[in-house]
This record gives structure tokens, sequence and C-alpha cells, in this order.
């Protein structure tokens, strides 16, 4: 596994090889557009599907490796993390975009990409301007990111800024799944 802070903040983290191969092959070979799913609350307008995890035959192994892995994260990240909370699967559809924005004040997130072209992955800003990058993530099975929103000891909470601006291509689509993580 490997973990590394994308730069000087340490509230934002490249994950690579966090899941077993032998899970990574059952996610990559999952008939994802045969599944039912929803919309998501909030977000009934978009072009992406949430799958309804009961339908996912592995979904008990990935539960399993998202509670172990938390202590892991936790010492790698040096945030004391509560446990894991729960994870959407999300299918975004061809003309898929999301806006910038930032995710308020949910303590963190860990987002990993599956399927995809290599350059839908997300995006995050210094602040609400798409000409300051911080770090561009790409897509590729087994990686993503790990956002801590905690604020610092006086109260203050950098926001951080991402998106996903780049359009998912007709006749493609783009798999991922975002755990909560609730720190404290």
């Amino acid at each position: 596994m490997q973990i590394t802070p994308v730069d000087h903040n340490n509230n934002l983290f490249f994950v690579k090889d966090v899941f077993s191969q032998s899970l990574v092959d059952q996610i990559i070979s999952t008939d994802w557009l045969a599944l039912p799913w929803c919309r998501q609350e909030g977000q009934e307008s978009w072009p992406r599907r949430r799958i309804e995890n009961q339908s996912l035959t592995w979904n008990s192994e990935w539960d399993q490796s998202c509670q172990q892995l938390w202590l892991v994260l936790e010492q790698s990240i040096g945030y004391k993390m509560l446990n894991y909370q729960g994870t959407a699967w999300w299918v975004d559809e061809p003309g898929f975009t999301c806006d910038m924005h930032t995710d308020g004040e949910m303590p963190g997130a860990m987002q990993m990409t599956w399927i995809g072209d290599v350059n839908l992955g997300t995006s995050f800003y210094h602040y609400k301007n798409s000409n300051a990058l911080r770090h561009q993530f790409e897509v590729s099975p087994n990686t993503g990111y790990i956002m801590i929103n905690r604020p610092t000891q006086d109260g203050y909470r950098k926001l951080q800024w991402h998106a996903m601006l780049t359009p998912v291509p007709a006749n493609q689509y783009r798999i991922s799944s975002y755990s909560w993580i609730t720190t404290i």
C-alpha cells in the first residue's frame, strides 16, 4: 500500500494498491451496467448511478477490508479516525461532470477509482479557481485519494475545492467508490 501526501498541507493523500488483488479482480470484473441502482440523494439530476451495495457479491469482503484498513490509514496519515462508516459505489455515465465544490464539514473521505479513462480523475484546487490546480488524480484501478477536512485546533477549516471538469465520453463510464471518514 502506498499513501503519500500531495503537498505540505498533509490533508490530501494519494493512495495506491490499497486493496488485495483478489478483491480488485472482483471489482474490475463486475458487470456494473447490469446492477440495480438509484440516483444519489442530492444528485438526482446528475448522470450518475449509485449502485445498491447489497447487489455486490463481494460487498461484505469490501466492508471487512475497509474496517481493517482504517487503523493502517490512521497510522499513515496521522489522524485519529472513528470506525468505517460506509461506501457509495458510483457509475458515472456519459456526459457526467462534477462542478467545483467542497464537501463542506464532512470530516473526510476516500475516493478510489476502478474503471475509466485515465483523464477522468478528480482535480483539487488551492481555491475556487480552475487555474489554481493543486493536484490532478488519474483514474487507475485501486488508486485514489484520501481527503481530510478536519479543522485545526483553533477551529480553522481549510476548504478543499475539487471537481471533475472533463466529461465522461460517449460510450464510456467511470467507476469509483466513495467511503466516508470520521476523524476525532
